[in-house]
């Protein structure tokens, strides 16, 4: 047609022993190693710091209860690094937000003892990659 955007290929269709369920496509490997049929998906992702009844929000690295693992790919100021390879749950933005007092449990006043006072007073709530998109940071 006039307004024909793909590509034509040749592919072979073949069925197992002629079954018709372990069916396999067959492409030419340069077609992949070309990138050919790949494409590029580019997701923004926003983050604010608000004023909260309990004290301003803080985007910091500095994130009670959170690896230094999960935390390699974050700069000094919070933000992942450019070029950084994320997966689902991983931090793009770290982010505390204050939190009222309230009666502590046992894992709490471990916590507490364990990471100070920064623990009792901040809950995590940094923006984080969403379930099922993986990428690189661009």
């Amino acid at each position: 047609g006039e307004i024909a955007l793909g590509k034509n290929i040749r592919m072979g269709f073949i069925t197992w022993e002629g079954y018709n369920y372990e069916d396999a496509m067959l492409i030419s490997e340069e077609l992949v190693r070309e990138d050919v049929f790949t494409s590029m998906h580019i997701e923004e992702y926003e983050c604010e710091a608000r004023d909260t009844k309990l004290g301003p929000e803080e985007i910091t690295r500095d994130i009670p209860n959170v690896s230094d693992d999960a935390l390699k790919d974050v700069d000094d100021r919070g933000i992942i690094r450019i070029g950084a390879e994320v997966r689902s749950g991983d931090i793009l933005v770290g982010k505390v937000t204050p939190k009222g007092e309230t009666e502590l449990t046992a894992e709490e006043r471990l916590l507490r003892a364990i990471f100070g006072e920064k623990a009792r007073e901040v809950r995590d709530t940094s923006l984080r990659v969403p379930h099922g998109e993986p990428g690189i940071i661009v």
